[in-house]
């Protein structure tokens, strides 16, 4: 049977799933009803979970949970545009792992300045720096070091922070091998297709719910054409990208043709992603554009999701020379 056959459909999640869906959403909610500044409330309730070490080395070197439990975790604290440094924390902690290396301390991963992917020198930015985390992995040579961070600066995101080294870097182990960072790449763009979702997601299904309620005319603005148009054409956008996210993460636990189905998904997520959080700002209307509703840091993050490890176009045009790559080479 060829690998496409197993591809699985958008099918509910198996019972253990649920029940970590149930656990992250659980604190997804605490965070939406705080919206505060400080998340070190959620990030205690994370770690207490055990959902910052997901991917840390079992006994065997395999990760302790799987791609797609992960990608579930991400998408419901997303959906709450939860600042808490978590997806940072599970690249270094990836990272780490697929150097043959063990972290004393949550870290998060340094990128190139466009934020575009790993750097390659020691030197540039590191993403989703908030607290706790005072330090990053980053590539230099042949070795994988770890660098001490700075103070963390905000960004457009509001939920997240970027930080600089401050110059302490000690090394930690070899770099990975380039198949290992292959799969780090798969790994990085499913987690950003996995928060674009949550974070798009999340902002679409309250707008059908504000459609419903909301009066105008003696009747509910979901009852208007345009607007079933708009949720619609959102709706068909979600479970798509939903979809993608799924295969990406089903093709990294299966050990399948990871590489292009990561792309396809986070090319897709970063050009949707935007669209389905600019069509849920249009059905709440004016309302969305005021500080105080959380529309726009839906927005913010979902922009600069769409270019963190690559953008629309960046990661589509990767996966076009993957297909021209494997077409002259023939199969193995």
């Amino acid at each position: 049977m060829s690998a496409a056959t197993l591809v699985p459909t958008t099918a509910p999640d198996t019972e253990e799933e649920a029940d970590l869906r149930a656990t992250a959403r659980d604190i997804a909610r605490r965070c939406r009803d705080t919206a505060g500044e400080d998340h070190s409330g959620c990030w205690s309730a994370l770690d207490g979970a055990g959902f910052t070490q997901l991917r840390e080395a079992d006994e065997d070197g395999s990760p302790l949970a799987t791609a797609t439990m992960t990608a579930i975790v991400v998408e419901e604290l997303a959906g709450a545009v939860c600042g808490a440094p978590l997806v940072g924390a599970l690249l270094a902690g990836e990272l780490a792992r697929l150097a043959g290396a063990s972290l004393d301390a949550p870290a998060t991963v340094l990128l190139t300045e466009d934020l575009a992917g790993l750097t390659v020198d020691g030197t540039g930015l590191a993403w989703d720096a908030g607290p706790p985390l005072r330090h990053a992995l980053a590539l230099s040579g042949h070795d994988l070091l770890v660098v001490d961070l700075g103070d963390p600066t905000g960004t457009q995101d509001l939920s997240r922070s970027v930080a600089r080294p401050s110059g302490g870097t000690r090394r930690l182990a070899a770099g990975p091998s380039a198949d290992a960072l292959g799969r780090f790449g798969s790994f990085a763009r499913l987690l950003l297709a996995a928060d674009l979702l949550g974070t798009a997601g999340r902002l679409f299904a309250d707008a059908v719910e504000y459609a419903k309620q909301r009066i105008q005319f003696g009747v509910p603005i979901g009852s208007f054409q345009a607007v079933q148009h708009l949720c619609g054409r959102a709706y068909a956008e979600v479970e798509a990208l939903r979809s993608a996210v799924i295969t990406a993460a089903w093709a990294l636990d299966a050990h399948a043709e990871h590489r292009e189905t990561s792309l396809v998904a986070k090319s897709y997520a970063a050009r949707t992603g935007v669209e389905i959080v600019e069509h849920a700002v249009q059905v709440f209307g004016g309302v969305a554009i005021t500080w105080e509703f959380p529309a726009h840091r839906h927005l913010r993050r979902a922009l600069l999701d769409a270019e963190v490890f690559g953008g629309a176009e960046a990661t589509a045009d990767a996966l076009l020379a993957l297909v021209d790559q494997e077409a002259t080479d023939g199969p193995e």
